[in-house]
């Protein structure tokens, strides 16, 4: 329909172009599904809850003196709760949460809390601005076993958008629409009022004005689409914080000042724009460091690198985008500037297109410790994904260039509409992987096995490179007594050169809340930097009784 109009020579009206506006966004939203669909999950959180204290899940003896809550990504500081009720669902108390000077572990003191179940959750915006909120149980001198009912929530299975979805909800849709929309309208219009800049103003005075026309229904789209992208995100990232919190997030926040920012550029376009070229160069100029302040970038050190290449990035794609669309708007109104504009959207297509390579590729870097962590994330899938249709698009752009050589016309209108086609797949990837975290989690080792004449509990937390807890828990019958010995050790399975690291286990006073399996529960525990470094970890755990029986446990765990 479109491309029939324009080869009319007539663009459309009002009407008909929300109706293609609705159509695309419809459009996009159905891609979203398709790539939502193909995952078994379909977003993951960009700060992970790494520790929790109590533990989720666990049964106490004693009642804990307050909640914490360690993740392992930089949170926002101004919106943020961590609750805590009881099995009637009443606030245990009414402080607030607070958060420690590297802004990620929240606290919260609590009463003396009687016997019973509680019921732990939170919510926190990690820095890149994406909402992570959680629920979990634990239970006060009785087990978990005895409140019935659906198994409690996971540790590192957080509700909502912050953790993995489990079901892919129209709300997801919408977001992932909303992005998806946002990315392409932004670089296709601050790339149209470049290239209006560099090249319209010495097109034919019909022609300009089609062009202008243009133009401003990409405004009037940014502006739009804009606002809805906000409403889409706005009260995931509130939670249930209320008007105070919409306040919060707008005055004390990172993503609420990117937000403002942007929203303000986009109405301001409508005073600013068109005047001089410095106003338009220095208004596109900020709507990319706007954006550069709504994702990744935000949230990895060093803060002002990440920034800087993630602009370089928007202003690459930026060129491309607002350039392709020109060429194909002109190929089917306008031929003859068609031609006359391919010469410099050609050079300036293949720089952006090595600026956008050398910028990801210098972010993806920053971003991953280890580059295999590539292979091992959504993120990573999609980014790879995404690689792949930018070498279609340069092989595309070879085609072209050599059909125009031979002057097959024909030849490169297709091409140009597929390279179109590709650029549109390319910013839906962009807008469902900027979503999803590009750092695998480590997740705490919860590891029970059961036996004839013992059981054996082994957990780690939060199982990640650094000072960990370790605990070892031994059922035996009670004829036999305490176990003889326990020998604990770690070897990191790439360095077999490197001989094991022994874990000095120490008996301790457990006071969770176990089964007793008719046996006798030892517990043994140990704190220390045991995991130096990343990698497959390899657990070995011997634990010989009295009788001088031994039992051999052996794992591998990921650690990253």
């Amino acid at each position: 329909m479109l491309y029939r109009n324009m080869r009319q020579g007539v663009l459309p009206g009002n009407g008909s172009l929300y109706r293609l506006a609705a159509r695309g966004f419809i459009f996009m939203l159905m891609i979203s599904l398709l790539f939502a669909a193909a995952g078994a999950r379909v977003a993951e959180a960009h700060a992970s809850l790494v520790e929790s204290v109590p533990a989720a899940n666990s049964s106490l003896a004693q009642p804990p003196d307050k909640v914490s809550l360690t993740f392992n990504e930089r949170l926002e500081e101004g919106l943020y709760y961590l609750r805590v009720f009881d099995a009637e669902k009443r606030k245990v108390t009414e402080r607030s949460a607070v958060m420690n000077a590297t802004k990620t572990v929240l606290a919260l003191d609590l009463p003396k809390l009687q016997k019973g179940t509680y019921i732990v959750t939170y919510h926190v915006i990690s820095a890149d601005g994406h909402p992570v909120d959680g629920t979990y149980l634990f239970a006060v001198g009785q087990s978990l076993d005895a409140i019935g009912g659906e198994a409690a929530p996971q540790l590192g299975h957080p509700q909502g958008h912050g953790g993995l979805i489990e079901r892919f909800t129209f709300g997801d849709g919408l977001r992932f629409a909303s992005r998806i929309a946002f990315y392409m309208s932004m670089l296709a219009f601050t790339g149209w009022l470049l290239w209006m800049r560099w090249f319209g103003s010495s097109t034919a005075e019909p022609v300009r004005a089609r062009l202008k026309l243009w133009g401003e229904r990409l405004q009037q789209s940014y502006l739009i689409i804009y606002i809805l992208f906000m409403w889409a995100h706005l009260w995931q990232l509130v939670g249930d914080a209320g008007a105070q919190g919409l306040l919060r997030l707008f005055a004390s926040t990172g993503i609420g000042y990117a937000w403002i920012g942007g929203l303000l550029l986009a109405l301001l376009s409508f005073v600013l724009l068109y005047r001089s070229a410095l106003l338009d160069y220095v208004w596109v100029a900020l709507v990319w460091v706007a954006k550069s302040f709504l994702g990744h970038a935000a949230a990895f050190e060093p803060k002002g690198e990440t920034i800087l290449l993630d602009w370089l990035h928007l202003a690459a794609a930026s060129v491309w985008v607002g350039g392709l669309l020109l060429m194909l708007v002109l190929w089917s109104t306008a031929r003859e500037e068609a031609r006359r504009l391919y010469g410099a959207f050609s050079l300036a297509a293949l720089l952006s297109i090595i600026l956008l390579i050398v910028s990801g590729v210098a972010s993806v870097f920053i971003f991953l410790p280890d580059i295999a962590y590539v292979t091992e994330t959504a993120w990573g899938t999609y980014l790879l994904v995404k690689s792949g249709l930018v070498l279609l698009v340069v092989i595309t752009a070879t085609l072209i260039r050599f059909a125009y050589r031979r002057r097959k016309e024909a030849s490169v209108g297709l091409l140009v509409r597929t390279d179109g086609g590709l650029m549109s797949l390319i910013v839906a990837i962009v807008g469902i992987f900027t979503y999803l975290t590009p750092l695998p989690v480590n997740e705490p080792l919860n590891w029970h096995v059961m036996g004839n004449n013992i059981h054996m509990t082994a957990q780690i937390n939060p199982a990640a490179t650094g000072v960990n807890d370790f605990t070892v828990k031994v059922w035996l019958p009670e004829p036999l007594g305490k176990p003889k010995q326990i020998i604990y050790k770690l070897q990191e399975q790439k360095s077999a050169d490197i001989a094991p690291i022994e874990v000095p286990l120490e008996p301790f006073e457990d006071q969770s809340f176990d089964e007793s399996y008719g046996m006798k529960k030892y517990s043994f525990k140990a704190r220390g930097p045991y995991i130096p470094y990343p990698g497959y970890w390899k657990l070995e755990i011997r634990v010989m009784n009295s009788a001088d029986d031994e039992t051999v446990y052996e794992k591998t765990i990921r650690v990253y």
